[in-house]
């Protein structure tokens, strides 16, 4: 029989406590079913939900938008929208990641991250220069979606467009604020992009994908634009919360300031250690059961879906030593699965860990003092996809 809990990740109760929550589902129930959104067992054991990640034929990613009762891909509530590089299993999800992947090579991995670089310090420019300004929309969402729009090849002018669209959707995909109108205009615009380098290609992603063949076929622009559009907001939520929630963390505590600056190895670490403890994706992935399986004792069938807990994952006793705690100089903070696991670990893991070390090192290199208003200070409503923030007043001065 179903273990079954009273849990929805996009309550106010999971907002409120979602490590208290998770650290008692983890004890008690580690593999337990919700009646939530149409029902779906939850996971919250580390190597439970790395064994789905790396069992795509029981566990599939796919999405079938013509049939409701059909697979519902990575989100629950399912997307309005149909990200098929993120909701394919292989060989096809193999094929499309092989478009990408030549802008994440380690060469080109230099070249943003010194783009990152230039665009970290003309953010800091602008704050200091009125010493104070909005952490979250002046300066750790801007930096990496500038960064990563320019690796797509969207025009810089366009970035605050998409961070319209993206502090809001954190929301559930079926809440009426929900940021349906302005993704589909964003999609129009990519489209537009599209059109023009089917004319004149640039190195870019967009040209890539426009020009891009699988099997002898071109490309179509269906599919190109599903996969444009989850990589372009890509810098606009796991990278921007875990940089905001590393700098909220590291106020108070200017002992380690100098060596973060000067300590590449202690750095690289401690982002690790912060992509485990403010896990990102807090309210987890999806995935859909299309074979009968067994796991903690109890039966998946197919046509149920599995919500992977991530964040749950990051705070197993079983993998991480005092979880709750943060340790800058944890052994296997590298262990974490902030960015996922297997064939659908975010392929750009590699640069956005090096922006969060970017924007921590260089806004403590160039802040004498910083103070955060934690009165005005507003973390996402819902907790269901992003732990993330909305906004971050602060106060800053030049060393």
């Amino acid at each position: 029989m179903k273990p079954v809990i009273d849990f929805d990740q996009h309550g106010p109760a999971f907002a409120a406590d979602w490590r208290g929550i998770l650290k008692d589902l983890r004890a008690n129930n580690p593999l337990a079913w919700t009646e939530a959104h149409g029902g779906y067992w939850v996971a919250t054991k580390y190597d439970d939900i790395v064994h789905m990640e790396r069992t795509p034929e029981v566990f599939s990613c796919h999405h079938d938008m013509t049939d409701p009762g059909g697979p519902q891909g990575i989100r629950i509530p399912p997307s309005p929208f149909h990200f098929q590089l993120n909701e394919s299993d292989p060989p096809k999800h193999t094929g499309l990641r092989a478009l990408e992947q030549p802008f994440f090579t380690p060469e080109r991995i230099l070249q943003w991250k010194a783009l990152a670089q230039r665009h970290a310090d003309e953010q800091l420019d602008r704050m200091l220069a009125k010493a104070e300004g909005d952490l979250v929309e002046d300066y750790t969402i801007p930096m990496p979606a500038r960064t990563t729009l320019k690796l797509i090849g969207v025009p810089d002018d366009d970035w605050p467009h998409y961070m319209a669209a993206a502090l809001s959707a954190f929301l559930p995909t079926d809440h009426p604020d929900y940021p349906v109108e302005a993704r589909i205009a964003i999609g129009k615009r990519l489209k537009e992009l599209m059109a023009l380098r089917r004319e004149e290609p640039r190195d870019d992603v967009i040209s890539a994908l426009t020009h891009a063949e699988i099997d002898g076929e071109p490309l179509p622009e269906d599919v190109a634009l599903s996969m444009l559009m989850p990589l372009a907001f890509g810098g606009f939520d796991t990278t921007a919360a875990t940089a905001a929630s590393a700098i909220h963390w590291l106020e108070d505590k200017p002992h380690l300031h100098d060596r973060l600056i000067e300590d590449d190895a202690f750095l690289s670490r401690a982002v690790d250690e912060w992509l485990r403890y403010f896990t990102p994706v807090t309210g987890g992935l999806a995935r859909n059961v299309v074979r009968e399986t067994e796991l903690r004792g109890q039966t998946l069938r197919p046509g149920e879906r599995v919500l992977m807990m991530f964040a749950s994952g990051n705070y197993d006793e079983d993998r991480f030593a005092e979880p709750d705690k943060v340790d800058l100089d944890r052994h296997n903070a590298k262990q974490h699965i902030a960015f996922g696991v297997g064939r659908h670990r975010c392929i750009g893991m590699v640069l956005g860990h090096a922006e969060i070390g970017i924007m921590v090192r260089s806004f403590l290199g160039r802040m004498k003092r910083y103070r955060i208003d934690h009165a005005r200070a507003k973390r996402f409503p819902t907790m269901g996809l992003i732990n993330g923030w909305l906004e971050m007043p602060v106060a800053c001065e030049a060393r």
